[in-house]
């Protein structure tokens, strides 16, 4: 089973194709819905200034400002800000807990542990510098050390969702799914808006087949109703339990969020193509699909494809020369060269 997407990279679900599953590319999570947000974004940072101005000594104000940088990738003033936070006060638990996270999430464990082990002789039985040593395991790959601290910050802070999601992720990459989605609940109890526990207990019981699979996606829709991999996980399951209906209005939303979403286009394609039997309908959609990623193999194949039954000989050879083109070895655009034959 193929786990989370909590501090290990993002992992995006496969695209069906036909007779086989079609790997999806991962996804650029780049927006363009710019305008409105950028305006917010600025009054955001100009209220964090003006607070700065009038309190310069303030090392939450920083950490604030240090926390805007970084969800923006703005690295080079994220660290500055995090730096002056530590100038005004070294053994502040939050800037250590800020610098050793930063650290983790770039690599730089043996740093990141050092800052850890720094905030743990000033701060003992703190449950947040457990999580930290507990996430920045989990990097390394040592789920019995990661364990052993999500279970110590659950000794200091019983309620701390953040561990019992730590113990999920452990207990799944240790393959003990009962136990998994025991501690994932546990998350959402003691903090009902834990999203990242709610998606993973969506992707555990779709993986399994399950219904209450849709209830932990509207769980996290009610969280961030246009986050991506939500929709299309939960579309995909859709498509695969036979509730086309749903299924198309879940890429649709998915599409209108994030139009540059190629694999939520190609999959209403694939929808409308082997199983409604909509065949021109369909290649509007992967169509959409090839204007994101003028590269996408499968999407000219399954164009071709729906060519093909259309009668078009001649556009579906076209599609499926131009498969070849990008990938010689695609077994199946060869394959349809030779059925035209």
């Amino acid at each position: 089973m193929k786990k989370s997407i909590y501090v290990i990279a993002t992992l995006f679900l496969v695209a069906c194709g036909p007779k086989e599953e079609q790997k999806a590319t991962p996804v650029d999570a780049t927006q363009t819905e710019a305008t409105v947000t950028e305006i917010e974004e600025d009054s955001v940072l100009t209220a964090i200034n003006a607070k700065i101005r009038n309190d310069i000594n303030n090392k939450d104000l920083y950490l604030e400002r240090c926390n805007y940088y970084l969800d923006r990738e703005e690295l080079e003033p994220a660290v500055s800000d995090m730096n002056r936070a530590f100038q005004i006060d070294t053994a502040y638990l939050p800037t250590l807990l800020r610098q050793a996270d930063y650290l983790t999430k770039r690599g730089k464990l043996e740093l990141g542990k050092s800052i850890l082990e720094k905030a743990d002789k000033l701060h003992p039985e703190n449950s947040k510098v457990h999580i930290g040593y507990s996430k920045l395991y989990l990097i390394a790959r040592n789920n019995e050390k990661s364990m052993i601290h999500s279970d110590l910050a659950v000794k200091y802070d019983l309620y701390n969702a953040e561990a019992y999601y730590l113990k999920g992720y452990n207990f799944l990459e240790l393959g003990d799914t009962t136990k998994a989605i025991s501690s994932y609940r546990t998350a959402v109890e003691q903090d009902p808006e834990h999203f990242p526990a709610f998606l993973e207990l969506g992707l555990i019981f779709s993986e399994q087949g399950d219904l209450l699979a849709l209830e932990y996606f509207r769980n996290a829709l009610e969280l961030r109703p246009n986050e991506r991999r939500v929709l299309y996980s939960k579309g995909m399951f859709e498509q695969e339990n036979e509730m086309y209906n749903e299924a198309m209005l879940s890429y649709t939303q998915a599409i209108k969020a994030h139009p540059d979403f190629k694999e939520a286009h190609y999959n209403l394609g694939y929808v409308h193509l082997f199983y409604l039997k909509l065949y021109r309908q369909s290649q509007k959609y992967f169509t959409d699909a090839i204007a994101v990623d003028p590269n996408y193999i499968q999407a000219y194949y399954n164009r071709g494809y729906a060519f093909e039954l259309l009668g078009d000989i001649g556009n579906a050879a076209k599609d499926y020369r131009k498969a070849l083109e990008i990938d010689p070895s695609y077994d199946y655009a060869a394959q349809g060269l030779s059925r035209l034959n």
